[in-house]
Formats: structure tokens, sequence, C-alpha cells
């Protein structure tokens, strides 16, 4: 576009004006200390010609996801090690084939196909519920890994009708290696190149390798045998383009099946974290929450068609993605130049959407850093800019498994909650880790009590 204006926001005002360490090891504060300082755009130059840019409000993140998106996509830093483990898929790529795998994908998870996924995320709950209930009263556990291995195992069996969440698991144990490596490539910008037989290296090419193969070999067999499973791996390998017919290729439903696996369980499992602790935090909101899942499902498991009526649940939750989104950013560059109600944006730029600040900014919140599941009332979304809330990104490029997360997240807390009172261990630290998702950093310990 034509830019009339070459006027710079607000922001340091020479290069490494600050320690690069403050980024990595505390962005979050660092982040906060600017914005404060300098407002909802800043400009942060890093090197000649590499300057980022941080972004907290509504309009501007509308501007870049939704009215002008076009001018913008995902950055190298971001591509780059998500493709070393999952290839070219629907999270990193862009352009025509990017329309045409969302558009392949997207009835998957349409609320029609969601219902029989629900069966099996509560079945993976109940067997957990069935693990915790032969715990002493009062027994610790960690309830940050054990949800992170509950979401593993729904991710698994909701995508391939297979557990991954056992230590014994082949595949569970090469995606979590590779997850890790991803986590590692994401936070260090310095790194070695992966041919060199560094240890890492090593352990991360034999667990892609492993991953590959063995999820080439549930598609083989599923070609094979043509089983009607009703997980989203067979609606994939049903789909078809509707101008062209075809379906994706075994190497483009391998892809986005890995890519499912790593957007679908970590995430969740991040945010059900903080909900557990925001509970322990405040018994009043967990008390109403109670009340509504006995009037609701009166000690039965959630079905899909009483989900609408868990309104309460459903804002607990929403509320938690608030105040601890697990994409806490969302890193975009931009494609040529380009102006945001008077600031000038040069091609090249790296725009970080800093998800935490806006969904705390005090222009748009009451009381920003408290809990309140009222905050998703419908008459307060309706008085607040569309994107001062927008966990799930927004415009065209809105995560596809969103609907799939929130019903995932609120089967689990009704089952739990209505089966178990959890209560925060006393003087445990609880931190948050920004690195790749917003997860505390030494878990949370909660003492395990069973409802009568």
């Amino acid at each position: 576009m034509k830019v009339s204006n070459r006027q710079l926001p607000p922001g340091l005002g020479r290069y490494l004006a600050f320690n690069p360490e403050d980024i990595k090891e505390n962005p979050l504060g660092f982040y906060r200390r600017m914005w404060q300082e300098y407002g909802d755009l800043v400009r942060l130059p890093i090197l000649p010609n590499y300057c980022m840019y941080l972004v907290a409000h509504p309009n501007y993140i509308e501007h870049i996801l939704s009215t002008h998106q076009e001018r913008y996509s995902k950055p190298d830093l971001f591509k780059k090690p998500m493709n070393m483990m999952a290839g070219e898929s629907i999270l990193t790529s862009e352009g025509d084939f990017w329309l045409k795998h969302r558009r392949l994908m997207q009835p998957a998870f349409h609320m029609k196909h969601l219902a029989n996924l629900a069966i099996a995320m509560v079945s993976c709950t109940e067997s957990l519920v069935q693990e915790w209930d032969k715990k002493s009263d009062g027994e610790i556990i960690d309830i940050a890994s054990e949800t992170l291995r509950l979401t593993l195992k729904i991710a698994g069996l909701t995508l391939f009708s297979t557990d991954i969440s056992d230590d014994s698991s082949s595949l569970g144990k090469a995606f979590r290696t590779g997850f890790e490596f991803v986590n590692y490539k994401m936070n260090n910008l310095v790194t070695p190149p992966l041919w060199f037989p560094t240890l890492r290296n090593l352990d991360f090419r034999q667990s892609k390798q492993t991953l590959d193969n063995l999820v080439q070999e549930i598609i083989d067999s599923r070609r094979q045998n043509s089983v009607d499973s009703p997980d989203l791996l067979s609606m994939l390998m049903a789909a078809r383009d509707e101008e062209t017919g075809e379906g994706m290729s075994d190497e483009q439903l391998k892809n986005e099946a890995i890519t499912l696996l790593i957007a679908g369980h970590e995430t969740v499992a991040s945010a059900l974290s903080w909900t557990w602790y925001l509970l322990g935090q405040n018994p009043e909101i967990a008390a109403n929450m109670q009340d509504e899942l006995g009037k609701v499902l009166n000690g039965s498991n959630p079905t899909f068609d009483k989900l609408p009526q868990l309104d309460y649940t459903r804002r607990v939750f929403e509320e938690t993605l608030r105040l601890y989104p697990p994409a806490w950013a969302l890193p975009r560059v931009s494609l040529e130049d380009d102006e945001m109600e008077g600031y000038f944006i040069p091609k090249g730029t790296i725009v970080t959407l800093a998800k935490f600040i806006t969904h705390r900014h005090p222009e748009f919140w009451e009381n920003p850093d408290e809990f309140n599941p009222d905050n998703f009332l419908s008459e307060k979304v309706n008085q607040r800019p569309k994107f001062a809330y927008f966990p799930f990104g927004g415009g065209q490029r809105i995560c596809i498994g969103k609907s799939f997360a929130l019903m995932e997240a609120t089967i689990i807390m009704a089952i739990v909650s209505q089966h178990f009172k959890l209560e925060l261990v006393n003087n445990h630290p609880v931190e948050i880790d920004p690195r790749f998702t917003l997860r505390p950093k030494y878990g949370i310990k909660v003492k395990l009590w069973k409802r009568s």
C-alpha cells in the first residue's frame, strides 16, 4: 500500500537499548514494562534492519488479524521450528495452500461431528477419575501434569482412536520429544543446525522418524481396511475439495495429524491447569460452578446436548483464557509497508500481538487482574471491542479447533469437579513459564478430596 505518513510509533530510541536476556527470561514482564511506558503500539529496535513492534490495542489487533490480514503472515521464527515437526500444514502455510486445507478440514470440526468426539472425551476423563478414586483422601497430585496426560490421551483417541498418553507408547514418546524440541527452537534464536550431531538434534531426528513412521502406519491401515472410525483422521481422509474432488495425500494427512496433536493438547492442558488454580483461589466462584453442575447434571456425566446449559462453567473457562491465554502472544510479519492510525509499519517488521496485555487492559476490563466469570455475560461481551479478547486468534485464521477446545475443557471441568474437590497446597510456588505456552513453571500441586 502507499503510505502517506512515515511517523514511527513511540518506543526505544536505539538498538539494543535493553538486555535481550530480559525478553528471553521474562518476556511478560518486559513487554508489560514497555507497554506501561510507551503505550499500545511500541517500537523495539533489535538490530539494524530488524525491528519488532509490540501491539496491545484491540483496534490495531483487528487491523492485523482481520481487516488487513492480507498484509501480514506468520514469521519464519514461528514457521521454521513448527515445520521441522509437522511439515507444511494448516498452522504454518499461507495463501492458496492454506485456504484449500482449511476448507478440507473445516467440516471435521462442525458441531455434528463434535458430538461423536464428546463421547471419547467423557470416556477419557472417566478413566482418570477412576484412577484418582484409588488414591487416599487428601493425597497430593500435580494437576498440571495430570491434565496434560489427560489431554494427550484425548488428542490421541479423538484423532487416531489410539491412546498415546501412556509412557509405553512409542508414538507418545516420539511426540513428546519432538514437541520439546520445537519448544527449545522457538525459545533460542541461535541453535545448532539440525544436521549438526548434537545429542538433542539426534534425539529429535530419531523421534521425528519414529513419529512419521507410526502415523503413516495408521494411515496405511485405514486405507487398507476402510474402518469407519468416528475420529478426526477418518473425517480428514474422507474430505474432498469441492472444486477438484481431490482429497489429501498421505504426506498432507500426516502433517495435519501431527499439527492437530501439537495444537490440541498442550494449550487446553495449560488453560485447565490455571482454571484449577483460579478456582482454588476463589472458593465462592468454585461453589457457584458446583451449584450449576448439580442443577444441570445432578451427578451424571455431561452429554453433548447438555453442554450449552453449563453456561457458568464455560464462563469460568473463558475467564481463565483471558487471564492466562495459553498462546499468550501472536507473532506476525508485515508483508508490505503499512499504516495503523497514523503510525508507519515498514515491510518486514515483526509485530507481536500481546494477548496477555490486551486481555488485562484496564480500558476494556474492569478490575482487569481479578478473576470474574461475569466478564463473559453477554451484555458485557457486547460492550467490548471484538478484539479485546482473542484467545483463539481471529479473522480468517481463527483457530479451527476453538469449539473442540471449549467442549473438551467444559467436559473435563464438569466431570472432575463433580467427583473431587481440588485444594491448593499451601506454599507451593506457582509461577508462569511463558515458553511456547503459558504453563505453570513448577506445576500446580493440589490435594484430592472425594465428594460424597
